[in-house]
């Protein structure tokens, strides 16, 4: 619908992960307009890219930029009003996309850390890849927090792994937040492929970066249609 902003999405990284965000934008609409005809919706244009693993390593990582930034000039020529990618790890590469379009970009990280920030946690678990850790994507902007992962941080990794095969790791990730994590109170769940294992669980410590970009997409879609109302 015209009356609310075209949106990108650089998808595949995860794939499936990139399907929970439609999902999570779709309900939005359902919930919060009573959307149900198809002509309720904003237009959507995603964009499924075969980017080289970047989990443990960035050695492709010019690859990766070239790949990223092909994607970034196909949504700008497709007339999209803004895009957004579902892929902590890449948001690496933030920084370069957004110098080469007009088009604005939203960061998964900075919309995640803006909820952090409303929050009163002081140590937070991140559960990510060890690219977004060790680049220190969160780190760069809650200066004021301190950053930690687990010990074991390659059984997060693993978890991931087993994800992206459709493999469903879901009970032993949950376990793991509840008993192996159960000193930590704000966890951030810093991997979309992550999300998926805890998209209908439900905990007060947790910080989910897919949901905070879901809403970010969201709000930003209808903030012509907010503004005309």
């Amino acid at each position: 619908m015209e009356q609310y902003e075209k949106i990108g999405i650089m998808g595949g990284m995860g794939p499936e992960s990139t399907a929970l965000l439609y999902r999570n934008i779709i309900r939005s609409f359902q919930t919060e307009f009573n959307a149900y005809k198809d002509d309720d919706f904003p237009e959507i244009i995603i964009h499924n890219l075969p980017i080289p693993d970047i989990t443990e390593n960035t050695l492709n990582e010019n690859k990766v930029r070239r790949m990223l930034s092909k994607s970034v000039h196909f949504l700008e020529d497709s007339d999209v009003d803004f895009i957004a990618f579902p892929c902590n790890s890449l948001d690496y590469f933030t920084d370069h996309l957004v110098s080469e379009t007009n088009v604005p970009l939203l960061s998964i990280v900075k919309e995640t850390c803006g909820e952090i920030e409303k929050t009163n946690a002081d140590e937070i678990l991140l559960l990510s890849t060890p690219t977004t850790f060790e680049k220190g994507l969160y780190q760069r902007f809650l200066t004021d927090k301190k950053i930690v992962r687990p010990k074991k941080y390659m059984e997060i990794h693993n978890i991931i792994i087993r994800t992206l095969r459709g493999d469903k790791p879901k009970d032993e990730f949950i376990e793991k937040l509840e008993k192996e994590y159960s000193a930590y109170d704000s966890i951030l769940i810093g991997c979309t492929d992550l999300s998926v294992l805890v998209d209908d669980y439900r905990n007060d410590r947790l910080i989910d970066s897919l949901s905070c970009l879901s809403n970010s997409v969201f709000q930003k879609s209808t903030q012509r249609y907010k503004s005309e109302d």
